[in-house]
């Protein structure tokens, strides 16, 4: 088990940094050097371009931990953009959000405050910079009513935007032995993300 989790925290680490390839871009020099990574996955994507710098076993499914929330977060995007959400908009957390996901889980968490009323923005900001299960479950619950519900327009959104190898059972990313994603399709959610949220994207820059 601790062998797995620390498999599972290099690929994430390195997803991230593939993330981060994407959004800022590389110089094309890194696809020309003897580039090696110790994870099992990876891949280095040029955002102007779209030119695959590096990639290693880039079509392994793996379960994408907290990076499965850069779904989460599209799929509020899409419903702020589609307007069936404001950022003014305001949603409770429910008892389940909080034990799951707040203070009392012991995971990453905003720490909401149970039966408080809080805002999509701010819960979009607790789910990005703190990576906040609870801020999660909240947004799953207040727009599809459930977070199994809210999984399902995750999937449905990964087909709309071509993503073949991932599978979304829940909003946090917390373990499920079905959600799975490959580096590609990572690389294929932030260019998405970067390209028709611009508005939102940085968010992802800001570090508190």
């Amino acid at each position: 088990m601790r062998a797995a989790s620390r498999l599972i925290a290099r690929w994430t680490r390195l997803a991230a940094a593939a993330l981060l390839a994407a959004a800022f871009g590389l110089p094309h020099a890194v696809a020309q050097t003897n580039f090696q990574v110790s994870p099992p996955s990876a891949l280095l994507v040029d955002a102007q371009t779209g030119a695959v710098l590096f990639e290693k076993n880039a079509d392994q499914k793996l379960p994408p931990a907290s990076l499965a929330k850069l779904m989460t977060a599209a799929v509020v995007f899409n419903e702020i953009r589609l307007g069936r959400l404001k950022l003014t908009d305001e949603f409770t957390v429910s008892e389940n959000a909080w034990r799951k996901g707040g203070g009392p889980s012991g995971g990453s968490t905003m720490f909401a405050a149970l039966n408080s009323r809080i805002s999509v923005s701010d819960l979009l900001h607790g789910v990005i910079i703190q990576s906040g299960n609870d801020a999660c479950i909240v947004l799953a619950e207040g727009i599809a009513g459930s977070e199994a519900n809210f999984a399902g327009l995750m999937q449905k959104y990964a087909a709309e935007i071509g993503l073949k190898d991932s599978v979304f059972r829940n909003a946090t990313g917390l373990h499920d032995p079905e959600q799975v994603m490959t580096a590609r399709d990572l690389a294929k959610l932030a260019l998405h993300i970067i390209q028709t949220y611009p508005e939102h994207f940085p968010i992802y820059g800001q570090r508190e």
